[in-house]
């Protein structure tokens, strides 16, 4: 009876095994599909970036051009009409009020273009946004272009200077972002028309498939015959991003391996379930392990390694936004207990752990969600900064750090009551490392806490003199 009952548990355990594996292959199989997909859906996504990238950083440079020579009066415009086109170099402007009012343009002959402006989607886009915009393709005897949509503030009100922009231009603006291996892509017009593209199909035209026009009037990405395709939008434009390509050959990989894996999973299927699990627990140590290497034991706050990691990724977006032209500053605190010590000698080790422990809890809760908290070892904590306008708003964190560690800590039956000094740095064009950001808060700590303790003091080049 024992051995009849202890087959069928090994029956029943293989059937639950096999089974459990089916699914899982089955689950991972359309797993990978989803996966694949997007990650295909990146491409279009990142193209379209860069693309809203290399058009947006005219902005600066065509508002300069309107405030400085198209911001007189319409008699004005009107009168230096072909010495502004001149200074275009493009084969026709128009400067339109807010509303689509034409205020000026030339050559007459553009005029029936110019008229087309207003009702369509660039006019619309830089009025909402208040920078340069793109419209839709326009073709003119001078050839097929796109007009840009650049707005600026005049005497009389915003204005709105329109001038196109060869699609051959364009082309060679974008022409790296597109090519690549395998794809087909366009870049297509509120319209569907494409401006440009790596395949076959003309600049000013439909997509090269009207089934593919039609389902990229209804959705971004899906398929049409065995034509998968995503599409991204354009910032700055109604135009996106549209990339193509076979989706039978997008899924051979994961096909492949599907079948592969149908095949085997019978008769392997309970290693495969020895290896998952040994896998599983592999992974699950080397997570905890790794978190132990990058936070402090006691509070559990990331110590002196993963806090500079992190600094440093902080530095290098603030690098990006500033060279964006992004307003914005990030800074480090440097903080050291005051009276900790005497805390450690008076009621020992045990008492100064748990006051540390509840030191970090009040960091976390006086800091703001963007802030970033670490522990360096001792008394000594950190904090990162991220997303303040000025180091005003930097010291506006340090003072509440102060408010909430000055309140009483109770541990057991005992109340402590502690300060802290804290040391202000922020990045600018001398100091633009993590390591020198974090030492100049150190220096600026140094001389907090030589000016009596319980201080906050902002760094200054001076401190540097004295501490090289």
């Amino acid at each position: 009876m024992v051995r009849k009952l202890a087959v069928c548990f090994a029956v029943f355990l293989s059937v639950a095994l096999v089974g459990s594996v089916g699914y899982y292959l089955a689950d991972t199989v359309e797993a990978s599909r989803v996966k694949i997909f997007e990650e295909f859906g990146l491409r279009p996504r990142d193209g379209a970036s860069a693309i809203a990238g290399t058009l947006g950083a005219s902005d600066t440079k065509t508002r300069a051009v309107g405030v400085t020579a198209f911001s007189g009066t319409p008699a004005q415009l009107r009168r230096d009409s072909r010495k502004l086109l001149e200074q275009l170099g493009t084969p026709w402007y128009a400067v339109l009020a807010a509303d689509g009012t034409e205020l000026a343009g030339y050559p007459a002959s553009h005029d029936a273009v110019a008229r087309h402006l207003r009702d369509g989607s660039g006019l619309r886009i830089a009025n909402q946004t208040g920078r340069l915009a793109f419209g839709e393709v326009v073709t003119t005897p001078s050839g097929a272009s796109v007009p840009a949509f650049q707005p600026f503030t005049a005497p009389g009100g915003i204005r709105v200077l329109v001038a196109p922009v060869a699609v051959e231009e364009l082309s060679a603006l974008v022409s790296s972002t597109l090519n690549l291996p395998g794809v087909s892509s366009y870049l297509i017009d509120g319209a569907g028309r494409v401006i440009t593209s790596t395949g076959s199909a003309r600049p000013a035209t439909g997509a090269p498939a009207a089934a593919l026009l039609s389902a990229l009037r209804r959705q971004n990405e899906g398929v049409v015959g065995d034509t998968y395709f995503s599409a991204a939008p354009v910032t700055g434009t109604a135009w996106r991003v549209v990339m193509t390509t076979s989706r039978s050959a997008l899924l051979a990989p994961v096909q492949s391996t599907g079948r592969v894996a149908w095949q085997i999973f019978g008769a392997f299927s309970l290693a495969m379930i020895m290896i998952l699990l040994i896998g599983a627990a592999a992974l699950v140590s080397s997570a905890r392990l790794a978190r132990a290497r990058l936070h402090d034991a006691l509070t559990g706050l990331p110590n002196r390694a993963l806090f500079m990691e992190r600094a440093e990724t902080a530095v290098l977006d603030w690098r990006r936004r500033r060279q964006a032209g992004t307003d914005g500053a990030l800074a480090a605190l440097f903080l050291d207990l005051d009276g900790f010590k005497p805390v450690n000698d008076t009621y020992g080790h045990a008492v100064g752990d748990e006051l540390l422990k509840q030191v970090a809890l009040r960091l976390v809760d006086a800091t703001r969600p963007d802030d970033y908290v670490g522990r360096f070892g001792g008394d000594e904590f950190v904090v990162l900064c991220r997303g303040v306008r000025t180091a005003d708003d930097a010291g506006a964190v340090a003072d509440r750090i102060r408010t909430y560690l000055a309140d009483p800590f109770v541990i057991g039956d005992r109340t402590i009551t502690i300060g802290v000094s804290i040391g202000i740095a922020t990045l600018d064009d001398q100091h633009q490392e993590a390591a020198a950001l974090l030492h100049n808060a150190d220096l600026a700590l140094y001389r907090a806490k030589g000016n009596g303790r319980g201080r906050v003091e902002q760094f200054t080049p001076d401190m540097a003199d004295q501490h090289p």
